[in-house]
């Protein structure tokens, strides 16, 4: 699981910003649980609780964890995939851009040793490129993941 997850687009903001879906996401955060037993803790239809947990997962503010099988049904526990969502500074700004930038992101998994060679070469390529008189200009930010 993330520490944190960045929204970076509005369709993970809206899918996020309904009361119930929050309130899936508090439950889901006490612990990995299938729909059923939300569906059971909420006193509401299963179905209902089905299509939420899929926009959810389609947005990949939630997971699937494991699944179980239990008699002759394959049980799909959710989990959220971060601890903290939250809202990209630049996904709201207001005000006339020139051209829009496009937003790039990586996922690396690297051992201790790799990760300090990264910064070292990272450093590197940001003091050369400042050197350069550019127009465009880029912010690089590395957060480290405890999912390794």
């Amino acid at each position: 699981m993330l520490d944190i997850l960045v929204i970076d687009n509005l369709a993970q903001l809206k899918c996020v910003s309904d009361p119930f879906r929050i309130k899936l996401l508090e439950l889901l955060s006490e612990g990995e649980k299938t729909g059923q037993q939300l569906a059971d803790e909420l006193h509401i239809p299963r179905a209902k609780i089905h299509y939420h947990l899929r926009e959810l997962e389609k947005y990949r503010i939630i997971e699937m964890v494991k699944t179980e099988q239990k008699h002759s049904i394959i049980q799909k526990f959710y989990a959220p995939t971060a601890k903290q969502l939250l809202p990209s500074p630049d996904l709201l700004k207001f005000g006339a851009e020139e051209t829009k930038k496009e937003l790039a992101t990586f996922k690396l998994q690297l051992n201790q040793e790799d990760f300090n060679d990264f910064k070292k070469d990272m450093k590197k390529f940001v003091k050369k490129s400042s050197k350069k008189s550019g127009s465009a200009s880029y912010e690089v930010t590395i957060l480290p993941s405890t999912e390794l």
